[in-house]
Formats: C-alpha cells, sequence, structure tokens
C-alpha cells in the first residue's frame, strides 16, 4: 500500500521543485489546523520532521519547519501587539512573532544533509538543539513529539524514543516515511469516524478544583497596589460566594490562575493570608485542610526582579515555586537589572500537603520541551497548568496553548488540571 502511493505521489510530483513546494504547503496547512481545531488533527504534527527527512535541500527543509512554527503560533502575531502595545510598536511584535519560529527551525537548516546516514544523524541533533538544549530551547515551541501520546498514549519517554527513532529509519529509507505517514493518516481517519473524546483528553485530578477568571490585563513586571487591591477583594468575594453555594465544600485544594495577585510584597502577602483564612474558617471541617494556590509575583533582590511564581497556603504559611522559563525579552530579560528570573535548572515539583507531587507549568513553559522533560523525571502525579491568556484570548493560542498541555499529559499518562485568566 505504501509503495503504491508512493508511486502515485512521484507522478504528481514530475521535478524536486513540485515535490519541495507541495511539501511546504502541507507543512503549513498542519501548522494551521493541528493544534488549533479538532483534536483529531494533533497527530498530523508527528508527519511535519517527516517530511523534513523528505526535502530536497536544505532550504526547502528550513522551510518546512519554519512554516509549520508560523502557522502553529500564528496567534502571537496579534497577542504580541496586545502585550506590547505600551512601550513598543507593531513592528517590534512582529519580529518577536518572526524570530520565535525562525530561531527553533535554525538547527534543522544546519543539521540537515543529503547523505541519508548523515541526515539520520543529523535529525537527532536538530532535535536536541531545538528543543533540550540551551539557549534555543528556551524558544524551542510547539515540539513535534509532544503528539507522542496520540499514538503511544502513556509511554512517556520510551514512546517519545520511539518516534524518534521511526523518523531517523525516516531519513535512511523513503519507502518507510511513506509507511509511517500513511499509518498517520489511517490512525486519525479512525479516530475521525470513531467517538474519540477520550482518546485526546488527559483526566483531571481528584480533589482540586480550578478557577477561571476574565479580569482582563493582568500586567507582568509592574506593581499597581491599587488594581491588585481591588481584584484580589473581587477574587475573594467570588470564592466565598461559591462556598456559601458549596460549590468548594468537598475540595481542599483550589487553583488561581497565573498573576492573579500581581505584585504582592510583605504587606500583600499579609492581607491574602488575612482573606484566605477568612474563607476556610467558613468551610465546616476544612479550616486546617484546604488549600489555595495562586499565581503571584514575588520581588527578590532589591526588587527589581522578580519571580513568576505559584504562591501556596496551607496552614497559615506561604510556599511558592517560581517560574522556571519566562517569556523572552517581555519578561525575562538575561542583560537587564529587570524582570523575571531564570530557573532554569529546577526541577518544577511542587510538592502537596496531601503526599502527591505535581509538576507545575506556568503560561510559556507549556509550549517548551525542557520544562516536561525535567518534571516527569520525578514521575509526578499531575500537572498544575496555570496562565494569564488575556493578551491573546481573541488568538488561536488559549486553544493551542491547552492543547500542547494536554498533548504532553497524554504523553506521560497524567492527569492536568488548568487554571486560566483570559
Amino acid at each position: 500500500m505504501a509503495k503504491m502511493f508512493y508511486k502515485r505521489l512521484l507522478k504528481l510530483t514530475a521535478t524536486p521543485a513540485t515535490w519541495d513546494f507541495l511539501l511546504i504547503l502541507v507543512s503549513a496547512a498542519i501548522g494551521y489546523v493541528g493544534l488549533s481545531f479538532n483534536p483529531v488533527f494533533s497527530p498530523l504534527i508527528l508527519i511535519i520532521p517527516i517530511f523534513w527527512t523528505l526535502a530536497g535541500s536544505r532550504y526547502s527543509a528550513f522551510a518546512i519547519m519554519l512554516t509549520y512554527n508560523l502557522a502553529a503560533s500564528r496567534g502571537l502575531l496579534p497577542g504580541a501587539a496586545v502585550f506590547l502595545y505600551e512601550n513598543h510598536t507593531y513592528i517590534q511584535a512582529a519580529a518577536l512573532y518572526l524570530l520565535m519560529p525562525l530561531g527553533v527551525s535554525l538547527p534543522f537548516f544546519i543539521f540537515w544533509a543529503k547523505d541519508k546516514r548523515l541526515k539520520a544523524v543529523c535529525i537527532v541533533l536538530a532535535f536536541i538543539t531545538a528543543y533540550v538544549a540551551p539557549p534555543i530551547s528556551l524558544i524551542g515551541i510547539i515540539n513535534p513529539l509532544m503528539a507522542t501520546g496520540t499514538i503511544f498514549r502513556g509511554w512517556g519517554l520510551a514512546g517519545m524514543v520511539i518516534v524518534l527513532t521511526l523518523y531517523v529509519l525516516c531519513a535512511v529509507s523513503r519507502k518507510t516515511a511513506f509507511a509511517f505517514i500513511t499509518v498517520i493518516a489511517a490512525f486519525i481517519v479512525t479516530f475521525a469516524i470513531l467517538p474519540s473524546d477520550d482518546w485526546f483528553t488527559p483526566q483531571t485530578p481528584e480533589g482540586i478544583i480550578a478557577v477561571d477568571t476574565s479580569f482582563g490585563r493582568l500586567g507582568s513586571g509592574s506593581f499597581n497596589f491599587t488594581e491588585d487591591y481591588e481584584r484580589a477583594n473581587m477574587v475573594f468575594a467570588e470564592l466565598r460566594n461559591w462556598v456559601g453555594m458549596n460549590q468548594i465544600a468537598s475540595t481542599d485544594i483550589i487553583v488561581l490562575p497565573e498573576t492573579i495577585a500581581g505584585r504582592l510584597n510583605n504587606t500583600g502577602l499579609e492581607l491574602w493570608k488575612k482573606e484566605i483564612q477568612k474563607l476556610t474558617a467558613d468551610k465546616t471541617n476544612k479550616t486546617n485542610r484546604t488549600v489555595v494556590l495562586f499565581g503571584a509575583e514575588l520581588p527578590t533582590g532589591d526588587g527589581r526582579k522578580y519571580d513568576n511564581a505559584l504562591v501556596m497556603f496551607y496552614k497559615g504559611t506561604f510556599s511558592f515555586i517560581p517560574q522556571r522559563i519566562p517569556v523572552p525579552y517581555s519578561m525575562y530579560r538575561p542583560f537587564s537589572d529587570t524582570g523575571a528570573n531564570l530557573h532554569l535548572l529546577d526541577d518544577g515539583i511542587f510538592d502537596l500537603p496531601d503526599n502527591r507531587k505535581a509538576a507545575v507549568i506556568i503560561c510559556y513553559e507549556a509550549f517548551l520541551t525542557w520544562p516536561y522533560l525535567v518534571s516527569m523525571l520525578h514521575s509526578p502525579d499531575m500537572i498544575i497548568s496555570i496562565a494569564n491568556l488575556w493578551w491573546c484570548k481573541d488568538t488561536s493560542l488559549p486553544v493551542t496553548h491547552r492543547r500542547v498541555i494536554s498533548l504532553w499529559a497524554l504523553t506521560f499518562g497524567v492527569p492536568v488540571v488548568f487554571a486560566r485568566n483570559i
């Protein structure tokens, strides 16, 4: 079957240039629909590295990866314009949108080779450079390997190694490449016909409730006590309402979105402590058991830099885990004395009071590979994802963001809970 499919494709693509153009065009289409439409299309992104092995030239291989990344992250262009509008121009937002796909596609340009055996080695080097090894991995978004879980659900690193090995074989044999494409296509058609919601949806951890909010703009790296105080009171009022209606009466862990508390100094922490204690006191027999997790910015050093963190309040005390990789340029500024701190070597594991371990993924980290690989080495019981997506709510990014996290959760076979502000 694969051989017949291969021959027909050759007839349709009489010249190498036509063939490469077709691969580039389909790569853009996959990037467009693979992560922001029906979940059944998610396995399509596994085809992109196969197209890279089939490309007839280095420039075509680069264009395949670039068009995929540009299409998949298209929501970043209007989103970045909104996020940066106060101090930057639309041109700078466009530059940010272009630079990230360019950066992650560059290794696939550098390591491409005409020789099949050398290409088999190069595809592994390209993946490591683009998605694992700093500094490019800091912007190495939307790794196709994250869709491993759509085929090898719960296989984790073993499943990813299997898929990467198949890519190596595809680099050596075009027949293997077309056979792999045929299998993925058949898989998608099967799930398009049969009910598939459960297969593409990760489980939700028990005993946790995530509270989504719609407060709009929550700035990063700024301090506005009045706005933060007013927003905090709105959050507390809403939670008290939920408690009164017994909507969270049986829940021990409440998760709130990223940056929901704003920039918290000692005074701000005391306010949250006082109000959370009032909240938990309303819950019968739950006074000492309720855990509240919320996003906040915690000043460090002289207060000009900060940790973008998930804060936990339990039994009258606070603990926190910082975001490992803040967004470069807009949050993480390595050559500036302001901005969010980088915690690249942290494991991202938060020990919850009920003895479960959570892998914490904060906003931008969801699009990367490194945070998942490091956290999953510790066998967490769940993923807790918090995000602040007000700036891209009218784009494809919120759907893509959730889909990416779900795919990683499926790959490693762990439940996930989402809390987002839009």
